[in-house]
Formats: C-alpha cells, structure tokens, sequence
C-alpha cells in the first residue's frame, strides 16, 4: 500500500499527531509499505526520514486557516504528483475539508480524530461554534473514521449516528539505560526522584497554570516541579506561566525537551502530571507509563481509558485545591506509587506499544485502500 498522511505540523517537532505520523508511516515502511507524510511549515521542501518522503509545505499564520489550506494543496499535489496512492490519511477535520476532493479521483479516504477542536480555550466561543459544525460537517463527509480513543468514539456515534473504528496512540518503550548521556538534571539543578513533572504544550487545556499555583500552595518539602513544554504562538500564555512561578525557585521552566534530554527527565522524574481539562489519547502519558512513571491526571475520560481507577492519583479539572494535596499525597506516599510503575509499564506492553498499532492500522487499511 501507498498511504499519503495529510494534517501535522514540522515532524521534527514531534507533538502529538506529528508522533504519530512519524511513528506509524516509519512502522508501515518497516512492514514494506510506502508512506508520505504532508506536514504544515514555514518552509517547502521534501525529505526523505528513515524511508518516510516528507513534504513540507507553507501555511498561512491564522490558526483557523492554516491547516484547511495546506490540506488543500496537499490533497491536490496527492491527485495530480504521486502515482498509485492507496489511501489519503486526514489527520482531524481541517485538512479533511477536502476528502471530496480525493474521492472524486478514486482514492479512499479517511479521517482521524484527536480530540474535540472546538472545546480548545484558544478560540473564541464564536470560532468553537463554527469549529463545531465542522466537526459535525466532517463526521459526515467522510466514509471513514478512526479515532485515537473509545471515548471520542462513542462521543462520534452518541452526536453524529456514525460509527468510527478506534485505533489508539501507542508508544516506543524505552531502553534498559539511556541511548545518549544528557546533562539536562545538573543544568536545571534537579535531583533523582526528587521532581514532579509536567511535559506538553504550554496551552490551557493542559492547565498548566492550575499545576503551578497548585504546587505552589502544596507543603513540596524540597520537591521541584518542572514544567517541560513550549508555545511560541501563544507567548502572553507562556510568559503569564513564568509570572505565577516569580519567587519560587522549585519551579523550572526547561522550554521544549527532545531526545536524551527528554529521555532523561522521563527516567529521574518522581510523578508525572497531566491535568488536562481536554485529551484525545495522550501520546506522552503512554510515553510516562512506559517508563514506570506514577501518574497524576485530572479525571477525565480519556486519562480514564488508559489509567485505572486505583493505580493513579487523580483531581479535578481546573482545580488548584485538588492539585495541592495530590502533590502532598504523593511525597506522603512513595510505597503506593512504587506499585503504580510495573503495572502502568505492563498495560503500555499489553495494549499500546507501536508494533502492535501498526499491525493494527495496516488490517484496517487494507480493507479500504485501492490497491
């Protein structure tokens, strides 16, 4: 099969759809497949990545228009430039705007879900109305559906009477020692099993503002929190962050981590925190999981999906309050969570490693591609 992956941002910049795309078309290439990955940039040009073809094309800046108008020319460059294409992937709604397009050229289609873009704080309640009727306009106009959870898959057929396939986010699991030595502990001044960790974007969805002042207000007896992540399109975010933590030298902003330095705060961290108030399948708590971490998530489906109900500490959405004494349950309790590690690395090896999702995807591929 040729299959085209249309939707992610620079997959050298890998947040979570750009994750997955990298992981699986590599993973299809390995299985003898063919892969082409279409990724928003500032630049154009093509690459080849570990037998993946790469295509970068520019975007408008506008976060509503960006995604709609490279799915437009990349859709038209899949029709008109490559040969004998099997699928087109659409990764979320916008790019999907134009499946018409690829179906009246004969090439099947389909559209993956990663989570509800119109839930996102970044939009105005007018843009999350439009967003939402694309959402719905899109779970229509496209034959095929995959969702990266079972939550936004009974979500789609609750909503829309449509009945999406679930294929799930998986992960690599990580080595017995390091790949590569990384000074990223002594540099930041941290200690081993002596910081909480926070990985992600820096959006409000993920709440890391409530993870700060909830920290903050905690009795953290020497514990640090770190804060790895970026966002350079939302720098009056990213610098309201750094004021909440003016004063405190427990928290450590370490910007965007890849590599041995991700790596390394992965192996040393004590908790790995996650209180979104939105999530598909978070790529990087299957990547904590799998490295033994003790998880404290906000209560939410999708962390509910993957982490069970008695093997993680757990708070609300939004709430200070809650954060502060799951922070002090935690350093109170380091024999409970020492049995949370096994049994979270059990359940990536079980069910969501990128071996088995690529066996996965490629059966349900093959049913519906051309060739």
């Amino acid at each position: 099969m040729k299959i085209v992956f249309i939707g992610c941002r620079d997959i050298h910049l890998l947040g979570g759809i750009e994750n997955y795309m990298y992981n699986l078309s590599r993973g299809l290439v390995a299985m003898g497949h063919e892969a082409v990955v279409y990724c928003e940039s500032d630049r154009n040009a093509v690459e080849d990545l570990d037998g993946v073809k790469v295509i970068y094309m520019k975007g408008p800046k506008s976060n509503l228009l960006c995604k709609p108008w490279v799915g437009l020319k990349a859709t038209l460059r899949t029709i008109f430039r490559e040969r004998k294409v099997s699928l087109i992937h659409y990764n979320a709604w916008p790019p999907s705007l134009w499946s018409w397009m690829a179906s009246l050229a004969g090439i099947p289609s389909l559209m993956m879900g990663h989570g509800h873009e119109w839930q996102r704080s970044k939009y105005s309640p007018r843009q999350q109305k439009v967003l939402k009727f694309m959402e719905k306009y899109t779970a229509h106009s496209n034959s095929h559906l995959l969702m990266c959870s079972e939550a936004q898959t009974r979500y789609f057929k609750a909503n829309y009477g449509v009945e999406p396939y679930t294929m799930p986010t998986a992960v690599n699991l990580p080595s017995a020692e390091p790949a590569e030595a990384s000074d990223i502990l002594l540099r930041f001044g941290l200690e081993k099993g002596r910081f909480f960790l926070y990985m992600g974007r820096l959006v409000q969805d993920k709440n890391p503002d409530f993870l700060i002042r909830g920290f903050r207000a905690a009795q953290h007896e020497g514990f640090k929190l770190v804060i790895a992540g970026a966002n350079d399109a939302m720098p009056e975010y990213v610098a309201h962050l750094h004021s909440l933590a003016e004063g405190c030298d427990d928290v450590i902003f370490t910007g965007a981590v890849y590599g041995a330095d991700k790596d390394a705060l992965l192996r040393n961290a004590y908790v790995f925190c996650l209180p979104s108030t939105i999530e598909g399948l978070s790529i990087v708590l299957l990547e904590a999981m799998s490295y033994r971490l003790p998880v404290l998530a906000s209560d939410i489906e999708a962390n509910r999906e993957v982490l069970e109900k008695d093997r993680a500490v757990w708070v609300r959405p939004e709430s200070d309050d809650d954060i502060r004494d799951a922070v002090q349950t935690c350093i109170a309790s380091p024999d409970t969570l020492a049995g949370y590690r096994d049994y979270n690395y059990d359940k990536i090896v079980r069910s969501y490693t990128w071996d088995s999702v690529t066996r996965r995807y490629a059966g349900y591929a093959s049913r519906i591609a051309k060739f």
